[in-house]
């Protein structure tokens, strides 16, 4: 199978040669334009040559439009440090409009999904990471919680935040989709747990608008919604209508694959943990936890993947491991 050939199957649940696999995480020091970001994500590929890949731009550049500005030390895979965002108070989020979806940070994403594209070549999927309507809020204050308490203190202003950019992101995502992403990596970050939102708040101030950018990303082939952090609502969100489901399904707080995959439609991403197994010095326990994922879920509507964007300092050898363990992979014709 071509690497689009085991990628499409196992959406459709159909029997694969072995399971797909990709692993992301962020180039700090090489997001900071198109070129960059498309140089590192290619090299990437070409080292360990995986079945799909994930744009994984900087976080911020989603709300880069309403004036959040980062800095970088310019030291190699250093996380950057907010220098400046537009909410202060809860008035002012009355002050965030619509903005152009072709110009600025969003330009230079597009930009990027064409660089993408043609250095890619036709055989590899991949998928542009956008954050939903209510995360991208959050990239708009410095702390969670003052969204948090906004929320309960400044409705009518964050609510014509979430309009505001909902309607940017409605224009934002068919544009992706033309310059040649398959498919829109949707992330709810924070607020899709229950640390976060309760089910009953997360469909009265997130889903609304979440529906909205899932209808304008609807003719993508790759739809991704990865469902973020421990305590998730991934089951309150099972019937959105993507090809795949994203989460730290390590996570005890969470589903498991194959719980998930007796209730999702479409295929479960992940299965290995992005902060403990795969940080460890030896590979055994990320070859266990594959193991795991290959138990769970007979190789079957999976791509094996990290639940989360990987660290920086992640060992080259447990993602080679995880590589040629693939390659290995038993896959049965079996449920689920």
């Amino acid at each position: 199978m071509t690497p689009r050939q085991r990628v499409e199957a196992a959406l459709r649940g159909e029997t694969v040669d072995r399971p797909p696999v990709s692993f992301w995480g962020h180039f700090y020091h090489r997001e900071s334009s198109a070129q960059d970001l498309v140089d590192a994500t290619l090299e990437f590929q070409r080292r360990y040559q995986w079945d799909w890949i994930k744009l994984n731009p900087r976080r911020h550049y989603h709300a880069e439009p309403w004036g959040v500005r980062w800095t970088y030390s310019g030291v190699p895979d250093e996380k950057p440090k907010v220098a400046s965002v537009p909410i202060r108070t809860g008035e002012d989020w009355s002050t965030i409009d619509e903005q152009p979806h072709d110009r600025g940070a969003l330009a230079e994403q597009l930009d990027a999904v064409r660089r993408l594209r043609q250095g890619l070549g036709p055989d590899v999927p991949f998928v542009e990471t956008v954050f939903t309507p209510l995360a991208i809020l959050r990239e708009m204050v410095r702390e969670p919680r003052e969204l948090r308490e906004h929320l309960d203190t400044h409705a009518g202003p964050v609510r014509h935040a979430l309009e505001s950019v909902t309607r940017t992101f409605e224009k934002f995502v068919p544009a992706v989709l033309e310059a040649g992403a398959d498919g829109i990596f949707f992330a709810t970050v924070d607020w899709a747990s229950r640390d976060q939102l309760s089910a009953e708040e997360y469909r009265r101030w997130a889903r609304p608008f979440d529906e909205r950018v899932l209808a304008a990303m609807s003719r993508g082939r790759f739809n991704v919604l990865h469902v973020c952090k421990r305590n998730n609502l991934l089951f309150e969100l099972a019937d959105y209508p993507v090809h795949a489901f994203s989460w730290a399904a390590n996570d005890p707080s969470n589903p498991t694959l194959a719980d998930a995959l007796k209730r999702i439609r479409g295929a479960a991403m992940g299965g290995i943990s992005h902060e403990d197994a795969l940080l460890e010095p030896d590979s055994g326990r990320v070859l266990a936890e594959f193991r795991s994922g290959l138990d769970e879920t007979h190789g079957r509507r999976w791509l094996v993947a990290p639940g989360c964007s990987i660290p920086p300092r992640t060992p080259a050898a447990n993602l080679r491991a995880i590589r040629d363990a693939v390659e290995s992979a038993h896959v049965t014709s079996g449920p689920p």
